[in-house]
């Protein structure tokens, strides 16, 4: 077996090594790598040069799954405790023994065949252990949280969006969902940032649009009887109210966009 081999066996050992141990952290850990896995895009949040050309090099390879960071701590602490046990001439040689034996015994994982599982506990993976500490773990899932909301922002931004249109019920309002059915959910990927560019442009113009017919001086044209007909049959969806509360409440889907916008672009 050439070192190649071998270091493409160790890999494959400490990758099946690390999904097997997993499923045997604590709760609090399990829910952080449930969040990462599902909510959590993985790239946004790689800034690092040398993870990034990591990344680089095994996407080149054809593996295109990115880890976690609890993963990526995992895998770095297996990986040196499996070269240490394989990375020399018997080591290389109990290797070869398992390959042949792998390819007769098919109901068998290349970890299942070693006694790694069994032998290297958690406790001796010593940055897994100190991450997946139940102290160390709630400030993790802290941070998890923000991430998951940076992460979705752009469904955050179309859930309020629909929130607007329901408030506004009215012409001003349509503008979201053609925006959002028409444009943003056809887009293969997330939209372009014109898209967003426009959204906060024409929200930014609504807000104070609002704003200015909830003043009192705007009161006299609101109650004009030319006004009344013309918002009775267009259906415009201008609103207005008496006190700040209802105000805010009126106001309040897309000041939710406009402050999603501005996270969406971090």
């Amino acid at each position: 077996m050439s070192r190649g081999d071998s270091q493409r066996v160790q890999q494959r050992l400490a990758r099946e090594f690390v999904d097997a141990k997993l499923k045997k952290i604590n709760w609090l850990s399990c829910l952080y790598q449930w969040l990462q896995t599902n909510f959590v895009n993985q790239i946004m949040f790689k800034n690092k040069p040398k993870v990034l050309g990591q990344l680089l090099k095994t996407h080149a390879e054809g593996e295109v799954y990115i880890p976690t960071e609890l993963e990526a701590m995992m895998l770095e602490d297996a990986r040196y405790l499996i070269r240490e046990r394989y990375d020399n001439r018997i080591g290389i040689n109990d290797l070869q023994a398992l390959i042949s034996k792998s390819k007769t015994s098919l109901k068998k994982s290349l970890l299942q065949m070693t006694d790694l599982e069994s032998q290297i506990k958690l406790k001796q993976l010593p940055n897994s252990w100190k991450f997946t500490r139940p102290f160390s773990m709630l400030f993790k899932l802290l941070e998890t949280l923000f991430q998951v909301i940076i992460s979705n922002t752009a469904s955050l931004i179309y859930g309020c969006c629909i929130m607007s249109m329901y408030q506004n019920a009215g012409l001003i309002g349509l503008v979201y969902p053609f925006s959002i059915f028409g444009y943003a959910l056809l887009e293969e990927t997330r939209p372009r940032k014109e898209f967003w560019r426009f959204l906060g442009v024409y929200t930014t113009g609504l807000l104070i649009f609002k704003f200015i017919l909830n003043l009192s001086i705007m009161q006299g044209i609101l109650d004009s009887d030319g006004f009344k007909k013309v918002n009775g049959y267009a259906k415009l969806g201008i609103y207005t109210f008496d006190n700040m509360d209802d105000i805010f409440h009126y106001m309040l889907p897309e000041i939710l966009i406009m402050a999603l916008i501005i996270l969406n672009e971090i």
